[in-house]
């Protein structure tokens, strides 16, 4: 019995965990869609964050690390206003989406969740290079 009460946890637990991220995902997407895909946020939010700018292979093992390409790239000015703008926005609306949840509690989620990755990666299974 004990072993079914720890997988129906461990599912449910999943399932809730999934819920809330794809809740918060569609709201994010909202948030950003007035200055670009979700998609180009992500690869523009990787960019801001390196002044130097990112090679295709550094960038993709980001963004999915299967791809293997080499060239450089960095933002242009207006291009690091236009992710400014949106991760203002990205930002605000994660803020109201969680704004119901004391800070607390959140960082006791955080706790929570870097134990929950620590645990699957020393068992999950190492892929392929």
């Amino acid at each position: 019995m004990r072993r079914s009460a720890d997988r129906h946890l461990a599912v449910s637990t999943w399932l809730r965990l999934l819920h809330g991220y794809a809740l918060i995902e569609r709201e994010l997407r909202r948030a950003v869609a007035a200055h670009c895909t979700f998609p180009q946020f992500d690869v523009l939010s990787q960019l801001d964050r390196e002044r130097d700018g990112l090679t295709f292979v550094e960038l993709s093992r980001r963004l999915h690390p299967a791809d293997r390409r080499a060239f450089r790239l960095t933002l242009t000015p207006k291009g690091r206003q236009l992710v400014r703008r949106a991760q203002g926005r990205h930002h605000r609306a994660l803020a109201a989406l969680l704004a119901g949840v004391p800070a607390r509690d959140l960082r006791a989620l955080r706790r929570l969740l870097d134990r929950l990755r620590a645990s699957a990666s020393s068992r999950a299974t190492p892929r392929p290079r």
